[in-house]
């Protein structure tokens, strides 16, 4: 089982995640009819050897407000990329198993009957869901006479890049923080998560330690901090402290980045502009003698150029007063002026060593 799908494990191995899973995301009217605080998870001992049940598989028993008799609900978390297309056989083949487990442990309900089991799947992935929900749909039809003998099975999917946002943000749940802090497009977005997932998580330490895993084995690696960067022991006030230095490390890297691509694109065309200016003006003045000054006053605008560019981008607009000490200055005189400029703090250490 990959990092992911064990947090998902941990995450659902916990009632409060259920109870809001079914509360808050499914919202369904028959989950009011349920006790939520009589949730118990039920041992995964039902199964055969020819059908071994998945980790991510769970069943949770809830008792109904006007009988106190049992009501199921079938958890199973869907992690590929490709859904199983016979999703719906699969849920059948549980919940007939499950059926016989409760048959041979008389564990039926007072009227002998089966009792129900509401099957939900909680699907992680990016793409569509392809298959079909109901276990009817896969059937081939033989004649509208022989309609009712096809099987049916109808599950719920909660497919969590579909959830509405408006609807997870107005939920005070760690289920809707955790589905929230999935589907972030921008990391600040998952740092403003972690106080909401602290306050909604409250004192349940159990829950808090599940979480903290998430964060480390989940969220830091996609940040592209390596395995020795993140701390074996990690609580989410340290991981959001974490976060929030490694994306101030890369702000800062890229505003050197785009610093430097604009300094020495400016200096670039500032000096191929001087030039071309330069050598026209020097060709009026004779071939040989033209040349050379024309060179010699292209690079001058050019340095000219390239240092108000810079100024402007350190320090905004410039005073008239420093643009004509600027086009009056020497090649030698601009060049430490532009020296000085990367590193000054004000405009007036540029001109003022």
């Amino acid at each position: 089982m990959g990092q992911h799908d064990s947090s998902y494990h941990l995450f659902f191995s916990h009632a409060r995640m259920i109870r809001d899973l079914l509360q808050d995301i499914l919202g369904d009217a028959w989950v009011k009819l349920l006790d939520l605080s009589s949730a118990e998870r039920v041992p995964s001992t039902f199964t055969s050897r020819r059908h071994q049940k998945r980790e991510s598989d769970f069943i949770w028993r809830f008792r109904r407000k006007d009988t106190g008799e049992p009501v199921y609900v079938y958890i199973l978390l869907e992690f590929q990329s490709r859904p199983d297309p016979y999703m719906a056989v699969r849920l059948m083949t549980y919940i007939g198993l499950f059926f016989e487990y409760l048959i041979a442990q008389g564990l039926l309900p007072k009227s002998g009957k089966l009792p129900l089991v509401i099957p939900v799947v909680v699907y992680n992935g990016i793409g569509p869901w392809g298959p079909p929900l109901e276990l009817a749909d896969l059937i081939e039809r033989l004649d509208p006479s022989a309609e009712d003998y096809v099987p049916r099975l109808l599950y719920r999917l909660v497919h969590e890049a579909k959830v509405p946002r408006e609807l997870l943000a107005a939920s005070e749940s760690p289920v809707a923080d955790l589905f929230r802090m999935e589907g972030s497009t921008a990391w600040d977005e998952v740092i403003g998560g972690f106080g909401p997932l602290l306050e909604h998580v409250g004192d349940d330490e159990s829950l808090l330690r599940a979480f903290e895993a998430w964060i480390r084995n989940v969220i830091l690696p996609r940040l592209g901090l390596s395995a020795d960067e993140i701390p074996g022991r990690l609580s989410l006030k340290g991981a959001k402290t974490m976060l929030a230095e490694r994306i101030d490390e890369w702000n800062r890297k890229l505003a050197e980045e785009n610093l430097l691509e604009g300094l020495q694109k400016g200096r670039q065309e500032g000096l191929q502009k001087g030039l071309q200016k330069g050598l026209q003006k020097g060709l009026q003045k004779g071939l040989l003698k033209g040349r050379q000054e024309g060179r010699q006053e292209g690079r001058k605008e050019g340095e000219a150029h390239a240092l108000l560019r810079l100024l402007e981008k350190k320090f905004g607009a410039l005073p008239r007063v420093a643009q004509r000490r600027i086009a009056g200055a020497e090649l030698e005189v601009l060049s430490e002026w532009f020296d000085r400029a990367v590193t000054a703090e004000r405009l007036e250490d540029v001109f003022d060593a």
